[in-house]
């Protein structure tokens, strides 16, 4: 047996102060076999930690505790995380962004539910599987910024999508597609890919969608874009284009969240969320399973026109066809020879659940 321990200060009220401190130890016995790796992994660990605690506006320091007792009882995926952070260009983003590495570890990352094991899962999964496919000055765009996938010239206005690192909000996805009028971003789908077991998918692996919005104030905007797109409606223009990157990167899989998975769901705005995700997906046609994912096979089929009300059908043909063009156009950038290389091993720990201790 091997003991692992660290102190961290985090505010404590109190009354008739207007500042307190408590100091917390936590201590977790972890079998490690001898393996030196793993002691290594544990000061890689502390370190960055301790720098996360000090930016506290962008970390609570009441998560630390509990943060650092889930990282110690699960050395194994520790370690295979600190491993994965040592390539580059994740050791920089690592550096740039300190909460970069324990994402996995905060009980809201990707949907509400999942146990440590299965958020380990999905970003060790994610990052092997983007660094095996991509080159790495493209995956070094994407984890610094966003790259232009598609643009879209219309009557004075330009219109186009993106594909980036969810940088506010990267506890609901890894990546996000965005849809930009003007250059500003006005709607968003972020996603990550996953391991299928991890939503119960046949698939090996699973584009799995945890966020779909619009932004704040941008509702002319979207407007819009989704007047000038034929009608296209901008979560279903983005479902188009995330289908086109799931086929670039030889994904058969689909999940979504439904909406009292979601990590920001809330009792309050239930019917929102309802609104935004569960009644989005149904409307295709998508089933859901048993662990609340709404799962399918890519291309989604859609219903058959046969269904679609008499009248309705030009417009269906016409928005469809208009949704093919946009995949099309997703896949030529992923088509160019710069762009998608494969030529990277893919690790064989992408298909089993992360190692354990504790």
């Amino acid at each position: 047996m091997s003991g692992s321990a660290a102190t961290y200060l985090s505010p404590l009220p109190r009354a008739g102060a207007t500042k307190a401190i408590r100091k917390v130890t936590v201590k977790v016995d972890c079998m490690t076999a001898g393996n030196e790796s793993l002691t290594t992994a544990k000061a890689g660990f502390l370190e960055p930690l301790s720098i996360l605690a000090r930016q506290r506006e962008s970390w609570s320091v009441a998560l630390l505790p509990g943060l650092l007792m889930r990282a110690l009882a699960n050395m194994g995926t520790l370690h295979q995380v600190f491993q994965l952070l040592m390539l580059q260009p994740f050791a920089q983003a690592a550096r740039a962004n300190p909460r970069f590495a324990f994402k996995y570890l905060t009980h809201d990352y990707l949907v509400q539910g999942f146990k440590v094991a299965e958020r380990a899962a999905c970003f060790l999964h994610h990052y092997r599987r983007m660094h095996a496919t991509l080159p790495d000055y493209l995956l070094q765009q994407i984890l610094q910024g966003d790259v232009t996938v598609h643009t879209i010239p219309e009557c004075g206005n330009q219109f186009s999508l993106s594909m980036g690192y969810s940088r506010a909000y990267d506890k609901e996805g890894e990546l996000s597609i965005n849809l930009l009028v003007d250059g500003d971003v006005v709607f968003l789908l972020s996603f990550t890919i996953v391991p299928g077991w991890v939503v119960k998918s046949q698939a090996a692996e699973a584009l799995l969608i945890t966020r779909i919005q619009g932004m704040k104030g941008c509702y002319n905007q979207v407007h819009l874009a989704t007047r000038t797109m034929h009608d296209v409606a901008p979560a279903a223009l983005l479902l188009a284009a995330l289908q086109a990157i799931a086929s670039a990167f030889g994904i058969s899989g689909l999940a979504a969240v439904c909406a009292f998975r979601q990590s920001s769901y809330s009792k309050e705005l239930a019917g929102t969320f309802k609104t935004a995700y569960d009644d989005f997906f149904v409307e295709p046609g998508l089933p859901k399973n048993t662990a609340g994912f709404f799962v399918t096979q890519i291309p989604i089929e859609g219903k058959p026109l046969s269904s679609i009300k008499q009248g309705h059908k030009l417009r269906t043909r016409d928005k469809r066809a208009f949704k093919l063009q946009i995949q099309s156009a997703v896949a030529r950038f992923f088509a160019q020879d710069s762009v998608l290389t494969a030529t990277r091993e893919l690790p064989v720990e992408m298909q089993a659940p992360p190692v354990q201790c504790g």
